[in-house]
């Protein structure tokens, strides 16, 4: 019985932990801070090189190409669960996935047509708009989402949110009108990424244990601003000596914002189902 109770504790204890530090626990970097999980990901960066930017031009092209002929509804699709969540989407999406195919090869093929000042093409292609998500943005999001895809389990599969579900449940749940279980989301969010934070609210609400209503209030309210992406925001104004009190007065705001904005609409309408 001992024996069975300590490997059952190991088996709890060993990769949450390894979830917390991977995704919870922010580290200095080459002098800025981060999560481990960015730091592999600027690493495996590094070392794939300029393919990035190809691979994401491809995933973005088979989005589109494979959305559109969702559209007939295919067998091969339709009955495929997989491709099916994948592709099969609202015609208004299909056309969202089109365009951002059609304008990432015109980034990715450095077509820059237009005066530019008023060229539309040029707006959308140059550094600051197509270049950046290409280059700076969709190389390091791709990255994490396979990352992540493979690491998120040492978070949700171990036990870690069914504890801090039991302990946090009288506190969640009145404050924000969510399970005790979102913690992990929250200080996935606030304290790791953002998008990390997005990820397991989408996982667990497709798993069945958030409610349509409790995965918006979380995506919504927890997943707007990680200290990573304040990092980046204070740095890019020069303003990083007052760190301490910028992040101070988001967790303030953003606190209050997660207790008043689920109980007004549109979130307050949200369906729980």
């Amino acid at each position: 019985m001992g024996s069975n109770r300590s490997k059952l504790t190991a088996r709890f204890l060993i990769p949450s932990i390894v979830g917390i530090i991977l995704f919870m626990i922010p580290v200095k970097y080459n002098g800025d801070w981060t999560i481990t999980v960015k730091i592999i990901a600027d690493i495996i960066g590094g070392a794939l090189g300029s393919v990035l930017p190809l691979l994401c031009v491809i995933i973005v092209t088979i989005s589109a190409v494979m959305s559109l002929i969702s559209l007939g509804k295919p067998k091969f699709i339709t009955e495929h669960p997989i491709l099916k969540d994948t592709f099969c989407t609202s015609p208004i999406w299909v056309a969202v996935r089109v365009l951002g195919a059609i304008f990432i090869w015109l980034t990715y093929l450095g077509v820059a047509a237009g005066d530019e000042d008023t060229g539309i093409i040029h707006m959308i292609t140059e550094g600051g708009a197509g270049g950046f998500v290409l280059g700076d943005l969709l190389t390091v999001l791709v990255i994490i989402f396979v990352i992540a895809a493979l690491l998120l389990p040492l978070l949700l599969d171990f036990g870690l949110l069914e504890f801090v579900g039991a302990l946090l449940t009288k506190i969640m749940r009145p404050l924000f009108k969510i399970p005790g279980r979102a913690a992990v989301d929250c200080f996935t969010s606030w304290i790791g990424d953002g998008t990390l934070g997005v990820m397991l609210t989408c996982n667990q609400y497709e798993g069945g244990y958030y409610s349509a209503r409790e995965a918006s209030v979380i995506a919504t309210t927890f997943s707007a601003v990680s200290i990573t992406f304040s990092i980046v925001v204070l740095a890019q104004v020069d303003l990083m000596q007052y760190f301490g009190v910028y992040y101070l007065m988001i967790c303030l705001v953003g606190v209050a914002c997660a207790i008043i904005v689920p109980r007004i609409p549109p979130l307050s309408r949200k369906p729980d189902t």
